[in-house]
């Protein structure tokens, strides 16, 4: 996702704290901190009775003890995902609210039962519902929970191995320099503003919602095509089948939006070189119901200039989602797809950032309590997850966060975190992972571990403003908490957007230095990410400069010269990281907590070891430090041409 940072603040950024996204977080002196500050106080205390949801093919399988008072009546009941009991505590933006359930089984409380029931009714999926234990007065004794195993349509070995953490954003095109690089990642943005074909459009005069129809038809390539009826608009398309209805989707778009045909083309072309691609899902409210399906956008966003979150909230929408979600994981979880491959997906940009990247509220009013936006963000979360993952077991959706941590832009990404894990938790455990944006905190200077270590709030504690490249520990120590974990396991974390700058000024002699410390700060982050046992894929943003964000993170300039960060970046996961990386440790020099100075020039610096640490934190470096997980690429040497 492209960051644009406004040149009106180049000069102002130091007066101003937290929402610019120029600087990042906010300037404060931290004063004394405690590395213990912010972890779970108590171990997690789950409900003292037993309810799991799983599925096989045909049949789910209910598995209930110890729920209510011994020999009260109750009953097993089921809700789509949009719809809710009255008596749901969080009910996010749903208008069916006071929603009579699918009754499935009595239960007597306090027993131990195993319920099977049919998987499909009339077409209809039930993994995609949730379910309760209610009592005879309509009491909620258990749930909502959700369905948290079930089987695979495709089950065959990963197509192909990582050879590193190493990726670059790749421009949303195909470029042969990610091949050069050694990158065994890459991301697309996908935007879906014009995939989707409407089935309906929803009259606000009347109040009524109507039918759309299309005549099938075929193009002189045997593909498919729709007519909408009344109309001479031929539309090529792909359809897929959803809980018995059919959705249509477009392979190129006559109204200047991107179809399915340019994805496929790059993420084939990725995936034929071994590089695994993430996609990040991205929509605008278009406002034309005729290119976009009314019900998959929240009205209050008609308005929004920029990104919004899908809406959920109405049958419409939700299986709308649902069906473009199965439609993806289909399409690139085939064995040898002709598509390409894809295994994670980013749902959204920076949903700390609501109003900016991720909106669901009218432009300047008021966001959404925290429940509220988490259960309509969480409700997106459970339908992608079940939808990937019906199709391929290593699918994963990602949770996509700003560097903010505890310094909310509007919701604070730690805030986000803590109550969702707590609610999947309670809701059933699901394999979630996180695209992170770890920019330094001032993001227009290369030595951005200066900036972050000049009392700006930034500490090792989990209470810090901003997690970073400087302080990136902090998410793996998070993320180590016995509430944070799935099934025993830290959870994966993607670097989706990341980079650091090479350019302050237009002089020769700060330009010449900037460079180097892009180069050097390019290493450090590689060297820190790949002792992170959480961090899957450090994708570097960005590939090509882009003068318009006011910053140069770009390996190569905006010409596509190369800078000396590519070369850095191309061997820093072979066994000639060192050498074409020792040359600019001298570049990081910061002073610590007591203000003494740390460097090369200082006789304090030897390594980038030694740089790892720039707060003082719970994450024990000279325990951890494995240098075996750098350089793992093995090339030849005629391969490596070195700085001379």
């Amino acid at each position: 996702m492209k960051k644009t940072i406004p040149i009106l603040f180049i000069f102002i950024f130091v007066l101003f704290a937290g929402t610019n996204i120029f600087s990042g977080c906010s300037f404060f002196d931290v004063g004394t901190y405690d590395v213990n500050d912010g972890f779970d106080t108590e171990e997690y205390i789950p409900p003292d009775y037993d309810f799991t949801i799983t599925a096989d093919e045909k049949e789910i399988t209910a598995s209930i003890s110890n729920i209510g008072e011994n020999g009260d009546k109750a009953k097993f009941v089921a809700l789509p995902l949009y719809e809710y009991l009255e008596r749901e505590s969080s009910k996010g933006l749903s208008r069916e609210t006071n929603s009579i359930p699918l009754e499935i089984k009595d239960y007597e409380c306090g027993t131990s039962a195993i319920i099977k029931f049919d998987r499909y009714i009339d077409d209809i999926d039930l993994v995609y519902y949730k379910y309760f234990v209610i009592d005879s007065a309509d009491e909620i004794l258990a749930g909502p929970m959700y369905c948290t195993d079930f089987s695979s349509v495709y089950a065959y070995p990963e197509p192909f191995k990582a050879r590193s953490i190493k990726g670059v954003m790749c421009e949303d095109e195909y470029r042969e320099e990610v091949k050069d690089l050694g990158c065994s990642y890459t991301e697309i943005n996908y935007t879906l503003d014009h995939i989707l074909v409407p089935n309906e459009i929803y009259n606000k005069e009347t109040g009524k919602i109507e039918e759309l129809i299309y005549d099938e038809g075929v193009d002189s390539e045997g593909g498919l095509t729709i007519t909408r009826r009344g109309t001479s608009k031929t539309e090529q398309v792909e359809s897929f089948v959803y809980n018995g209805k059919k959705y249509y989707f477009r392979r190129s778009s006559r109204d200047g939006g991107a179809g399915l045909a340019s994805f496929d083309y790059n993420i084939k072309k990725y995936t034929d070189d071994e590089v695994k691609v993430t996609v990040i899902l991205l929509m605008h409210n278009l406002n034309d119901q005729y290119i976009q399906p009314y019900f998959l956008t929240y009205p209050a966003t008609a308005n929004s200039p920029g990104l919004v979150q899908p809406n959920t909230s109405n049958e419409y929408g939700a299986n709308y989602w649902a069906a473009l979600m199965e439609f993806f994981a289909e399409r690139y979880s085939r064995p040898n797809s002709p598509y390409g491959h894809i295994q994670t997906y980013v749902l959204g940009n920076e949903i700390d950032a609501a109003g900016m990247w991720n909106s669901i509220v009218e432009p300047g009013h008021p966001s959404l309590e925290l429940e509220d936006y988490v259960e309509e963000y969480h409700r997106e979360m459970r339908i992608s997850n079940f939808a990937v993952k019906k199709y391929y077991k290593d699918n994963q959706i990602l949770v996509s966060l700003t560097h903010h941590w505890s310094s909310a832009a509007e919701y604070s990404p730690k805030d986000v975190l803590d109550y969702m894990m707590i609610k999947t938790l309670n809701e059933g455990n699901f394999d979630y992972g996180f695209a992170l944006h770890p920019y330094g905190m001032v993001m227009n200077v290369p030595d951005f571990w200066k900036e972050d270590r000049n009392n700006h709030g930034m500490t090792g504690a989990l209470t810090t403003s901003c997690i970073t490249w400087s302080n990136l520990e902090v998410m793996e120590l998070y993320l180590r908490q016995q509430t944070k974990l799935f099934n025993g396991q830290i959870r994966s974390v993607y670097l989706t957007e990341g980079g650091v700058t090479s350019q302050i000024d237009s002089t020769l002699a700060t330009s010449v230095k900037a460079k180097e410390q892009q180069a050097a700060g390019v290493a450090y982050l590689y060297y820190k990410s790949t002792q992170l046992s959480c961090i899957k894929a450090v994708i570097y943003y960005r590939l090509i400069d882009v003068a318009e964000e006011g910053a140069y993170f770009g390996l190569l300039t905006g010409n596509e010269i190369k800078k000396e960060a590519y070369k850095v970046y191309k061997y820093i996961d072979t066994q000639y990281y060192y050498e074409i990386s020792q040359k600019f440790l001298k570049q990081i020099a910061w002073n610590d907590s007591k203000k003494d100075p740390h460097g090369v020039d200082f006789g304090n610096v030897d390594s980038y070891f030694d740089t790892m640490g720039l707060f003082e934190s719970n994450f024990k470096w000279s325990e951890e430090w494995d240098e075996s997980k750098i350089g793992v690429r093995n090339i030849d040497k005629e391969e490596f041409d070195g700085w001379e």
